[in-house]
């Protein structure tokens, strides 16, 4: 980004939406994603069924990252709860959720 701006090849439209992505938490939504980290319901629902997690971490790091950006881009909790019990009673069964 700070390239873009430096070559002046950042439109004015171009940065006021980062902006507004700033102040809504948007821009660095994905974060924890990107840095792998298990959000805390999930690692919660993970103690619920032995070797849940051991076998989600041992999928690869695009998986782990789809799944987590799946949990994580949910609009409304009980869409969230849900994808988390799907990726735990999957991971339990050492299979992935449908459509991973």
């Amino acid at each position: 980004m700070e390239r873009l701006i430096q070559e002046m090849k950042m439109a004015k439209a171009g940065l006021e939406s980062i902006e507004i992505a700033k102040q809504n938490g948007a821009w660095t939504r994905l974060d924890t994603v990107e840095e792998l980290i298990i959000p805390r319901d999930l690692e919660l629902a993970f103690k619920s069924q032995p070797g849940a997690k051991e076998y989600f971490t041992s999928a690869s790091k695009s998986i782990r990252k789809m799944m987590l950006h799946w949990v994580e881009m949910a609009k409304r909790p009980e869409t969230r709860q849900k994808r988390v019990d799907a990726i735990v009673e999957a991971s339990a069964e050492r299979k992935r959720p449908k459509g991973f």
